[in-house]
C-alpha cells in the first residue's frame, strides 16, 4: 500500500480542520483577513524555528538566510507557488458570495484529478487507465460522502442547486486549478530546499502577497482583536492548519509525490464530515448507506491509485 500513510491522514485530518475552524473564524473576522493573520504569525513562529534549527546544527544563520535568496530564479519560483496559494484562498472567498460552500466542497473534489494531469503534461509523469479511473472513482465517491452527510440528504441534484452553475462556481474552479497548480509546483521546484525552508519561503511569499490584499479588502476594521474565540481559533489555524501543515506538506510532496498527496485529499469529507455530525450530537445517523457506498469507493479509489504505471 501506499507510503506514509499515517502522515497522509494526518495531513488530510489538519486540511479538514482548516476548513472548520476557518468557518469558526468568520464571526471575529474577515476571511481575507483571517488568512493575512494566518500567514503572518506563521511566518514569525517559523522564521525563529529556522534560526534555532540552525544555531543547533552549527550553522552561520546570517549567511544561510542570505543564500535562500541567492537565486533570483528559486525565489520567483517560491513566488510562484506561494501566488498560486494565495490565489486559490482569494478565489475561495470572491466564489463563496455567489455560490454556496455545498457546490464549492463538489468542486474542490476535483482538485485531485486536476493536479493528475498538470503534473501529466507538466512533469511527465506516467498515467495509466487504472491509475486515471481511481481518480475518478475517487471524485465521485467524495462526492456522495459529501451529499449523505448533508442534513438534507433526501434533497435532489436539482433541489440542492448543483445543476445551477454561476460565477462564483467559474471562479472557484479557476481557483481550484491554482490550487492543483501549487502542489504540483512545490513538486517540481519545491525539492531544491528542505521543508522547514521551504515553507518558510511559502509563507514569506505568501504573506507579502496577502499584506496588500488584507490592507485594502480585509475589512480589518471590523476585527475582533480581543474576542477570545479570535485567538483560540487563529492560533490554530496559524500552528497547526498553517505552520505544521504546510512543513508537512513539503517533506510529503518530496517523499511520495504531489499525486499521492492529492489522493489523499478525497479524505477530507470524511473528516469534516466526522467532525460536524460529532459536534451536532447525530453521529448515529451519519453511516447512512450512501455514506458507507462513499467510504467503500474511497477505499477502491485508492487503491487503483496505487497502481504503477507498466
Amino acid at each position: 500500500m501506499m507510503k506514509g500513510v499515517s502522515s497522509l491522514l494526518v495531513w488530510a485530518w489538519l486540511m479538514a480542520s482548516s476548513f472548520v475552524v476557518s468557518g469558526n473564524m468568520e464571526a471575529f473576522a474577515s476571511p481575507i483577513a483571517t488568512t493575512a493573520f494566518r500567514f503572518v504569525l506563521a511566518l514569525v513562529l517559523i522564521s525563529g524555528l529556522l534560526l534555532a534549527n540552525w544555531q543547533r546544527a552549527g550553522i552561520n544563520r546570517t549567511q544561510a538566510l542570505s543564500d535562500l535568496f541567492v537565486s533570483r530564479i528559486l525565489c520567483l519560483q517560491y513566488v510562484l507557488i506561494s501566488g498560486a496559494l494565495v490565489g486559490f484562498f482569494i478565489g475561495l472567498f470572491v466564489a463563496l458570495k455567489y455560490t454556496t460552500p455545498l457546490k464549492t466542497s463538489v468542486l474542490y473534489t476535483l482538485v485531485p484529478l486536476m493536479g493528475v494531469f498538470i503534473a501529466k503534461l507538466w512533469l511527465g509523469e506516467r498515467l495509466n487507465g487504472i491509475k486515471l479511473s481511481g481518480f475518478i472513482l475517487g471524485s465521485i465517491a467524495a462526492c456522495l460522502v459529501l451529499f449523505n452527510s448533508q442534513n438534507d440528504i433526501n434533497s435532489n441534484v436539482a433541489e440542492l442547486g448543483l445543476l445551477n452553475w454561476n460565477r462564483g462556481d467559474l471562479i472557484f474552479l479557476a481557483a481550484c486549478v491554482l490550487l492543483a497548480i501549487h502542489v504540483v509546483s512545490v513538486q517540481k521546484w519545491g525539492r531544491k530546499l528542505a521543508p522547514l525552508s521551504g515553507a518558510f519561503m511559502i509563507m514569506l511569499f505568501g504573506t507579502l502577497w496577502l499584506i496588500p490584499i488584507a490592507l485594502i479588502w480585509g475589512e480589518l476594521d471590523k476585527l475582533r482583536w480581543l474576542a477570545k474565540g479570535f485567538w483560540l481559533n487563529g492560533l490554530y489555524l496559524t500552528v497547526f492548519a498553517t505552520l505544521f501543515t504546510f512543513i508537512l506538506q513539503q517533506h510529503l510532496v518530496a517523499s511520495v509525490g504531489a499525486n499521492r498527496l492529492l489522493a489523499f485529499s478525497y479524505s477530507i469529507p470524511v473528516w469534516v464530515a466526522l467532525y460536524s455530525a460529532f459536534a451536532n450530537n447525530v453521529l448515529d445517523k451519519l453511516f447512512n448507506l450512501g455514506f458507507m457506498l462513499g467510504l467503500g469507493l474511497l477505499w477502491l479509489a485508492f487503491v487503483l491509485i496505487e497502481v504503477e504505471p507498466s
